[in-house]
């Protein structure tokens, strides 16, 4: 009697050392938490729970991430703006947090915890497949929601995450959340996330031409210096375009832009103004010299106006670029010189040389006046089409194909090649005997022989029995206007 018995604090056999510990702390995430005490959101590594990253916010989305201290339910419920339904004007950006109970029609701040979470009890069956489960009071708070929910989340100091989906899009959002435990405790307060869904870059539209037909845009046109993006946007925003040779590294959308604010050449950028959006009214953002017969590549981007539905971020610009790969048509005309040989009695042999590859188109006439040849000389167009001065009928019309190893040339080394770089003839042998005749020849290059729009399909001039009639539409691409000529040549 009287005596003491001394008592120690019991120890963790050493034997079982820290998997004892790690299986004592294992157990104790599934512990509920104690009557009566609501589970708590919790702080990991300096990151606060509950959150929504914002490299997680969509333009209709957001995943909410939650972590608790102990074992229970997370109620979640998601608003347009701030007030449980009752959309403010989406230009007022000052705080609008209002909530109407459907009772009372009180005003409050926030919603009450119990709200939030019956009301995301009332969603939940309000969009499941049991109509008997549905609430009577379609003025509940659950029915104001764009999307509500129930998170288990099963063990303590965890993270879990649920997807948020069919919110305000592209505008502001507030997401309710209030923790449960496992005993039915539920949190005191409510957590509020306020937060924008992601902006979208301004889409574009079809232009509408004569006959109502539609072209969608964007779309570039290219000349053999320049090209131009042709733009129509649904809303304000801006263009930028960058070109390069189209064997350098693609730019991101980020790239494409900063090229475009530090003026480097071949870039562009254009505002689209509000007016252009109402009326319709495309925008051009054009680029210049560029180098002819050259292979390139044309980045563009949009970026929308960040300040139309909030005061704050970085504007939406296009995640990727759209891109064309082009090459710039060839603009060199080519240059010859005709010359006739080998007279006979019914004919002679028409010789030329030409800075290109390309065709010779000669037409053969009677002699006309040696003092005045410009008064019977046929214009370009014409010894195009096969004719004479005037429509006249030639005796002989036709074309030379012209051609050589180093007529293959376009761009600056077309302008600096030799003359004799391609050559070609023909042999005329139906003229009548110990008569004057003029000879008329005009030069074009194999730049595009075709033009599909006007033709239908693609035609080969080259073809001796292409029509003389269709081949002004299909005529080359270059073509040097002036007409070369050998005057007074008398067969024998």
């Amino acid at each position: 009697e009287g005596a003491r018995v001394a008592m120690s604090p019991w120890r963790a056999p050493a034997r079982l050392g820290w998997a004892w510990v790690l299986l004592a702390a294992c157990a104790l995430a599934f512990l509920p938490a104690a009557d009566g005490v609501a589970p708590a959101f919790v702080a990991s590594r300096g990151v606060a729970f509950p959150n929504i990253p914002t490299k997680l916010i969509g333009p209709s989305y957001a995943t909410l991430r939650v972590q608790l201290d102990s074992p229970g339910v997370v109620y979640y419920l998601a608003t347009p703006q701030d007030d449980a339904g009752a959309v403010t004007d989406p230009l007022d950006d000052s705080p609008h947090v209002a909530v109407t109970d459907a009772s009372t029609n009180e005003r409050r701040a926030a919603p009450l915890p119990e709200e939030v979470r019956d009301g995301a009890v009332a969603f939940i069956n309000a969009t499941d497949a049991d109509a008997s489960n549905d609430a009577n009071d379609t003025s509940a708070f659950g029915y104001a929601a764009l999307v509500a929910g129930a998170l288990d989340v099963p063990v303590a100091d965890t993270i879990y995450t649920v997807n948020l989906t069919n919110l305000n899009p592209q505008n502001s959002n507030h997401v309710w959340v209030v923790a449960e435990s496992l005993n039915g405790t539920l949190q005191r307060g409510v957590a509020l996330l306020p937060f924008y869904t992601k902006k979208l870059p301004p889409a574009f539209a079809e232009i509408v031409g004569a006959g109502k037909t539609k072209t969608q845009t964007p779309f570039i046109k290219t000349g053999p210096t320049s090209m131009t993006l042709v733009s129509l946007l649904l809303e304000p925003g801006v263009v930028y375009l960058a070109v390069q040779p189209s064997h350098d590294q693609a730019p991101s959308s980020a790239q494409v832009k900063g090229k475009c604010g530090s003026f480097e050449d071949m870039t562009c950028f254009k505002p689209f103004p509000s007016s252009n959006v109402a009326y319709k009214v495309p925008v051009g953002c054009p680029v210049f010299n560029l180098t002819q017969a050259t292979s390139y590549a044309a980045y563009a981007v949009v970026e929308g106006l960040g300040l139309q539905f909030h005061t704050f971020g970085d504007a939406p610009l296009s995640e990727t670029p759209f891109v064309w790969h082009f090459i710039t048509p060839d603009a060199v005309v080519p240059r010859g010189s005709v010359s006739v040989g080998t007279v006979t009695s019914a004919g002679f042999t028409i010789s030329v040389t030409s800075s290109k590859n390309g065709i010779a188109r000669y037409v053969v006439v009677r002699a006309g006046s040696s003092a005045s040849p410009e008064l019977t000389s046929p214009s370009f167009e014409e010894v195009l089409h096969g004719t004479g001065y005037g429509g006249e009928t030639p005796l002989e019309a036709g074309f030379i194909t012209v051609d050589g190893v180093n007529g293959n040339v376009t761009g600056s080394d077309a302008e600096t090649g030799s003359l004799d770089a391609a050559s070609g003839s023909v042999t005329i042998a139906s003229l009548t005997t110990q008569t004057e005749y003029d000879v008329f020849v005009v030069f074009t290059d194999r730049g595009s022989f075709y033009l599909t729009a006007l033709l239908g399909s693609v035609v080969n001039v080259l073809d001796p029995e292409f029509e003389a009639t269709r081949a002004e539409a299909a005529a080359p691409r270059n073509v040097n206007a002036t007409v070369l000529s050998v005057l007074g040549v008398v067969t024998t």
